[in-house]
């Protein structure tokens, strides 16, 4: 691990230069390091994450440090406490050292607005970076953290962690803490994680999540093999065929699983009946939140922003209200379909990254379309890189190699679960 020092100098240096960047905490990181170094010397023993350097989102309350949403907006002071996860990470070692550039509110999944402008993909300039959390994952993406924190309320850890070619996760529904952090939408926010080694992602999980009793841990041997359902996987369907390919390179004639393909109608049904609560209940959340500051700041929004958040202004609290109590049921529901299954692998994305100057009217939708669903149910998820694609079109020997990933899903409460059967893909 490179130094607090050499890791600042990182942020400062490629960070800027990835406009991945909104504050540098080189006070309060030094600071932490200090009592680190304190606690050694008397002989007190190391604490899980001692040393991890770690970015957050600027959507999350780091005390003393401006919280600016990636906007010109001003949504009150300067955050006079941290958020639970930040303060959970610090107890555990860690080192917050800078805060990342975001979609505007987190608002939008492609990461195209923001008041500092677009974050810049490590892995090539012209791709798409993913959204909202585009600023944490870069700095991953890039070496310059191993640890990052976003939020995800319809993709916004697992797209720009595919976009960028890191593992991304969201936990459970409501298994991590959100205090502290400014939501999108609180019926579906998570906070989620970015890093590039597995185990230390998981290690920081169970410190955000203070291994609470509703986590249920790893079992280090399993009465059955795990059943995972691939029904989403469409074989004539390029990004179904890629993940085809890799789970019969990581699960054919395996020993650590089963394999069914026999739910595609049950899981399509969830999917579909999810996909119109998310849509109510998403926008008039948004809109409430945000009502009181469009009188006198609303030509401070990004344009698209402005435009998803006046969106919701004219859903009923009794339509809203109906859609809650619809997906409550939808979600108590769907855990019965984990009764002969426990993972679901789908493709991350429907579709290559793209390129800025690829996007178009349905780019945003192809995004979300394997991420937002596993919102919308509350059921922990990860995409993890598998490889890179090269276009197999005429502009194939010109168009840069793409990042390729794949998403895991487990059951609610699983998420050590998940995470441990990941390690061993």
């Amino acid at each position: 691990m490179q130094s607090l020092e050499q890791t600042l100098a990182a942020v400062e240096g490629i960070g800027r230069e990835l406009n991945a960047v909104t504050s540098v905490m080189r006070g309060r990181a030094r600071a932490l390091e200090r009592k680190s170094a304190e606690r050694a010397a008397v002989g007190e023993p190391n604490r899980l994450l001692d040393g991890v350097p770690v970015a957050i989102k600027d959507v999350i309350d780091v005390a003393g440090i401006p919280t600016t949403m990636g906007s010109n907006v001003s949504s009150g002071p300067d955050p006079s406490t941290s958020a639970p996860v930040v303060s959970l990470l610090e107890k555990a070692g860690a080192l917050p050292v800078v805060k990342t550039n975001c979609q505007e509110y987190s608002y939008g999944i492609l990461g195209d607005e923001s008041a500092f402008g677009r974050v810049i993909n490590p892995i090539d300039p012209t791709l798409c970076t993913g959204g909202s959390s585009s600023g944490s994952a870069a700095l991953v993406a890039a070496g310059v953290v191993p640890l990052a924190l976003g939020t995800d309320t319809a993709g916004s850890v697992r797209v720009p962690a595919a976009c960028q070619g890191v593992i991304g996760f969201k936990p459970t529904f409501g298994m991590v803490p959100v205090e502290g952090v400014f939501p999108l939408s609180p019926s579906f926010d998570t906070v989620g994680l970015f890093a590039r080694d597995l185990r230390l992602l998981t290690a920081a999980f169970r410190v955000m999540c203070g291994n609470r009793s509703g986590s249920t841990p790893a079992d280090s041997s399993p009465a059955k093999l795990p059943t995972v359902d691939l029904s989403l996987l469409n074989p004539t369907d390029e990004s179904s065929a890629e993940v085809l390919t890799w789970v019969d390179k990581h699960l054919g004639d395996s020993a650590i699983a089963s394999i069914t393909s026999e739910n595609t109608e049950h899981l399509t049904e969830l999917i579909e009946r999810g996909i119109d609560y998310y849509d109510i209940v998403r926008r008039y959340e948004a809109y409430v939140l945000h009502k009181q500051f469009l009188g006198d700041q609303g030509e401070q929004y990004q344009p698209g922003v402005w435009a998803k958040i006046l969106s919701g202004q004219n859903i009923t609290e009794a339509e809203y209200q109906s859609n809650v109590a619809a997906l409550e049921e939808l979600r108590a529901s769907a855990e019965s379909f984990f009764d002969d299954v426990d993972f679901i692998i789908t493709p991350a994305m429907d579709g290559d990254v793209i390129a800025w100057d690829e996007l178009g009217s349905d780019s945003a939708a192809k995004f979300m379309r394997y991420s937002l669903p596993f919102n919308v149910l509350g059921w922990p998820a990860v995409t993890v890189p598998i490889g890179v694609v090269v276009g197999g079109d005429e502009t194939a020997s010109t168009r840069p190699a793409r990042p390729e990933s794949v998403q895991i899903v487990g059951s609610p409460h699983s998420d050590e679960k998940l995470l441990a059967f990941v390690s061993m893909l």
